[in-house]
């Protein structure tokens, strides 16, 4: 009796333990941070190809060219009329292609680098206008009509272009979103000029040979200026050393030149390059 007075006792200790144990507050592991399956770290280089775009202006009078060239020996011309100033506009466009060098580091989902490109330009773009100028000439003291027409013309290329910029993104596996931005250079030349001046149909007398080739006029530039690159871009490991890319970047490229010939201006200031472009990267392994 004693011996089933106690087992009595102890499983009724041994369930108030268990019952005080279910009333005790359940303890959480604490959340452990998982890092990309991907590696984004370590050096790679690759190739791209894409599209760019960029402007210019400039203004020109044609009676403002014929009283600078035609006094002298050329001149004395006297002007009657003309086309009036006009405006004129390009924007060089045209596909792109060159190569990156890069390296990532990579602490978790933050990926931060370094990358440097360059890409060979078909960017160029060139528009003209016609204009003509009436006047007289006065090689007697009669004066003989001297009416002539002629072409006004602007043209500009970016010829290639280069990018040394920082990287900062965020990794989600396989996929990266990155913004960018740092020092560019690019190589522009811009060229601005008359041509085609011919005496105008039909008119007496008329200009000289010599006068005819003093209002045939140009100036010309060929410069690598300096600037800044920003953007953005996603980029998608497809293998475990390949990698996809599109990228978007503004270019403004510093200093400008301003060509100047007699009757006009041209003014290729910053010349703001837009590229878009995609690419495709080898990397040899994370750190």
């Amino acid at each position: 009796m004693k011996k089933l007075l106690v087992c009595v006792v102890a499983l009724g200790a041994l369930s108030a333990t268990f019952a005080a144990a279910s009333d005790l507050p359940t303890r959480k592991p604490a959340p452990v941070f998982v890092a990309p399956a991907t590696n984004w770290g370590g050096f790679y280089i690759g190739g791209n190809v894409g599209y760019g775009w960029d402007p210019a202006s400039a203004a020109f009078d044609p009676a403002s060219l014929a009283k600078t060239v035609l006094t002298g020996p050329l001149g004395p011309y006297t002007i009657s009329g003309s086309s009036g100033p006009q405006s004129l506009s390009v924007h060089p466009q045209g596909w792109l292609g060159g190569a990156q060098v890069g390296y990532n580091w990579q602490q978790n989902a933050l990926v931060f680098g370094l990358e440097a490109d360059i890409d060979w330009s078909g960017m160029k773009g060139a528009t003209s206008a016609p204009f003509f100028v009436n006047g007289v000439t006065a090689p007697t003291l009669r004066g003989d009509l001297a009416d002539f027409t002629g072409n006004v013309g602007l043209q500009q290329k970016v010829d290639y272009f280069g990018t040394f910029r920082g990287r900062l993104g965020w990794a989600n596996d396989a996929l990266l979103l990155y913004g960018t931005g740092g020092f560019a250079w690019g190589h522009v030349n811009t060229s601005f000029n008359t041509f085609n001046i011919a005496n105008a149909p039909a008119t007496p007398g008329g200009l000289s040979a010599a006068q005819l080739a003093g209002l045939q006029v140009g100036a010309s530039s060929s410069s690598i200026r300096p600037g800044f690159a920003v953007g953005a871009g996603l980029e998608w490991k497809v293998a475990q050393n390949w990698s996809v890319k599109a990228e978007y970047l503004y270019i403004d490229l510093l200093g400008g030149d301003t060509l100047t010939i007699p009757g006009g201006t041209a003014k290729a200031g910053n010349t703001s390059v837009q590229v878009a472009r995609v690419g495709l990267n080898y990397f040899f392994g994370g750190p």
